[in-house]
């Protein structure tokens, strides 16, 4: 009997919902209830200092006005410290990580540049330095080789000694990195498909590095296309993204959907939301995504409305 399919949405509660985000919640909701599976919400409230209060409520009434009902008790990964703490103790165990004495100016002063930031060189990989203390925990990487096949991007290969290094899994302020949650978190939830924004896919070969270091199972991937501003920049809280209007939640679907490469038609707009999303899971077709960045230019979100 196949397994019942798994997807999921994971914000992070640093402001409401903006465009982008939305593409990535549609798209996993979509992804999902096309397959007969389930799609679960989990907040990723690991990083207090970026977090902004109510920000998790008010992402939760948002995907309720737009009908994104989900499956089972929302996750809060502030509730999981205990579980990502026996997860490090298991990869103590397996002498796969080690205490950082590194700052992060030590680590610019003396790396390259990877696919999304510096190469560690590896300084303390062979033990801290006399009077040095640790600051993070990092995970050995050795000579491991990635790939993985992404549903949309196509085939995807790391060396992650050179493409990133060994990789923080528990930071200098005590808290723990995205990296090992989401690997946690998704296993826990049964997640069969990540589906979400090309701009993580270079977390996934460390994601699936930490999954076979954990024996944990790796799920399938999509990595959607990215939405721009008209600056060409992703649209983000950084670069002032607005928040989606949810007075008209029909119409901010439409233009998702047409975003995510699908056809709706015009007098979907006027449906009822239950109408709505029966016409969306019928006929969504991952195959029709486009595999590119999208701009954004007089939609909800751009800075040219």
């Amino acid at each position: 009997m196949p397994k019942t399919y798994h997807g999921r949405f994971a914000p992070s509660p640093t402001g409401p919902l903006h465009f982008g985000s939305m593409v990535a919640a549609v798209g996993s909701y979509l992804q999902a209830k096309s397959r007969g599976g389930e799609w679960r919400v989990r907040i990723e409230d690991l990083d207090p200092p970026r977090e902004v209060p109510g920000a998790a409520d008010d992402i939760l009434r948002t995907l309720e006005t737009c009908g994104l009902h989900w499956d089972g008790a929302v996750m809060y990964q502030s509730r999981r410290h205990g579980v990502y703490e026996g997860a490090i103790k298991m990869l103590e165990r397996l002498d796969a990580i080690y205490p950082c004495a590194c700052s992060r100016t030590e680590i610019a002063d003396s790396s390259v540049q990877g696919v999304d930031g510096p190469v560690y060189p590896g300084t303390c990989r062979s033990g801290l330095a006399p009077g040095r203390a640790p600051r993070a925990w990092r995970v050995k990487v050795n000579g491991t080789t990635v790939g993985f096949a992404d549903a949309l991007q196509g085939r995807v290969r790391r060396h992650l000694a050179t493409d990133c290094g060994d990789f923080v899994l528990r930071r200098a302020d005590g808290f723990f990195a995205y990296q090992l949650a989401v690997v946690v978190d998704d296993a826990e939830q049964g997640i069969t498909e990540i589906v979400r924004g090309a701009d993580l896919i270079e977390s996934t070969p460390r994601q699936i590095h930490l999954q076979r270091l954990l024996n944990l199972p790796t799920p399938d991937y999509v990595h959607l296309p990215v939405a721009l501003n008209a600056r060409s920049e992703k649209l983000s809280k950084q670069t002032f993204a607005l928040p989606v209007d949810t007075v008209r939640p029909q119409q901010l679907l439409f233009q998702v959907l047409r975003f995510l490469g699908q056809e709706p038609p015009e007098e979907l707009v006027n449906n009822s939301l239950d109408d709505f999303w029966r016409w969306a899971a019928t006929h969504w077709r991952l195959e029709c995504v486009p595999r590119v960045p999208g701009v954004l230019v007089g939609m909800p979100g751009s800075d040219s409305v």
